[in-house]
């Protein structure tokens, strides 16, 4: 296995040149604009409308993209439908929800009304609901080579974490000179652009490499979560990795607002540096990932989580926090490849767009409690608390995933 630099960045190059890899680096630039923007803004928005830090715990455990409820019934739904219909009109039925949840962020700003938020941060967990579909849809493009496999989702991940860089500050800025309203518009006109490019770009990948006529008109409420038999114990390893990060990452932005008092626009940068480091580590994270393999490199990654915690707790200053974005910088740049990889690695075939689905099904189940439990440690606790219990779950995760996930994928 070649994993030069040389050998890294020609495969990346050559991979660009297939149509869907090229299209979906393309809208997770394009996307991660506003994702950008969002990652902060999400957690100071309800706090701006006069809600407190434990209301924003129950608005990500409803909405959050990655753990919260709304993401983990709507993900393995549709994980499922893309395996037996095809994964193009997944993607596509995802970002029309994408801007539909803007539309109710767009309401809640103007009429603070409570009603509306809770809908946008609901419609925006359900609009996840392409990334399964994504995912085999890179896996196949690529013929489910494992090597181009964890190259390609390097370097989509990568391109959608580089505005990261910029639009968080940018956003903090216009949300306290503009208000939340303008990020709001201009996260739905992005979104409006991705659609276009997913409804004319894309070519279907479900039938290359499983029978397409097997699964036709089988779709059922009960498949779509359905586990693979011997997946159980590293998908809830992958869970409690979830649930993990969700008691203090999900709120973390507004506890250091609430504490220390700074604006949105430091917030904005604290979370561009964080994106900064996700790219300045993905090249590393990706040469690591081809030599160590997928299980020992997200181990590493959530190792790095506890440190991320402890970090969190004892600091105080705004170069401290911003010296700890780059310690999470990393454990995003060394986690999503790697996870990616190995479920796709050990997916059935007839499954390969379900399965990321499911995972997402059992991680949301088993954390969206978690920004509920840290909002309540926080109220009656204060800053610490939360961040106590999350490192000693994230210690707990690296035992988990060093003991339960597999060691190499099927391909």
């Amino acid at each position: 296995m070649e994993a030069s630099g040389g050998g890294i960045l020609r495969l990346s190059r050559a991979l660009l040149q297939d149509r869907n890899i090229r299209v979906l680096a393309i809208t997770g630039l394009i996307s991660g604009v506003y994702i950008g923007m969002l990652n902060g803004i999400l957690q100071l928005f309800p706090g701006a409308l006069g809600f407190g830090v434990a209301a924003l715990g129950l608005l990500q455990a409803v909405g959050n993209r990655f753990s919260g409820i709304s993401a983990s019934i709507a993900q393995p739904i549709a994980g499922h439908f893309s395996d037996v219909y095809g994964r193009k009109q997944v993607i596509v039925v995802g970002s029309a929800g994408t801007i539909l949840s803007m539309i109710f962020f767009i309401v809640a700003a103007v009429t603070a009304n409570w009603a509306f938020l809770f809908l946008a941060f609901f419609a925006y967990g359900v609009s996840v609901l392409g990334s399964p579909a994504s995912q085999a849809m890179i896996a196949e493009t690529v013929g489910l080579d494992v090597r181009r496999m964890n190259v390609a989702y390097s370097v989509v991940f990568l391109l959608s974490s580089i505005p990261g860089v910029v639009t968080p500050y940018v956003a903090g800025v216009i949300a306290d000179d503009y208000g939340y309203a303008v990020i709001f518009i201009s996260a739905a006109l992005l979104e409006a652009f991705d659609l276009y490019l997913y409804v004319r770009e894309l070519y279907e990948t479900r039938g290359r490499n499983v029978q397409a006529k097997e699964s036709r008109g089988r779709f059922t409420l009960r498949e779509s979560f359905r586990i693979p038999r011997g997946s159980l114990r590293y998908f809830g390893a992958l869970a409690m990795d979830a649930f993990a990060f969700g008691i203090s990452t999900t709120i973390i932005y507004a506890m250091i607002v609430a504490k220390f008092g700074y604006s949105d626009a430091e917030i904005g940068l604290i979370v561009g540096v964080l994106s900064l480091a996700t790219i300045l580590s993905q090249y590393p994270a990706t040469w690591l990932l081809l030599r160590m393999g997928a299980r020992k490199t997200i181990a590493f990654s959530e190792a790095l989580g506890t440190v991320l915690m402890i970090g969190w707790g004892v600091s105080g200053t705004l170069l401290e926090f911003l010296l700890l974005s780059v310690v999470f910088g990393i454990s995003v740049s060394t986690w999503v490849p790697a996870v990616q990889s190995i479920l796709m690695t050990n997916s059935p075939d007839n499954e390969r767009g379900g399965i990321g689905g499911k995972v997402a099904a059992i991680r949301g189940l088993v954390a969206f409690p978690a920004p509920i439990f840290g909002g309540l440690l926080y109220q009656m606790w204060g800053y610490e608390a939360p961040l106590i219990a999350s490192a000693v779950a994230t210690t707990l995760t690296v035992i988990l995933l060093l003991r339960y996930l597999p060691e190499r994928g099927r391909a």
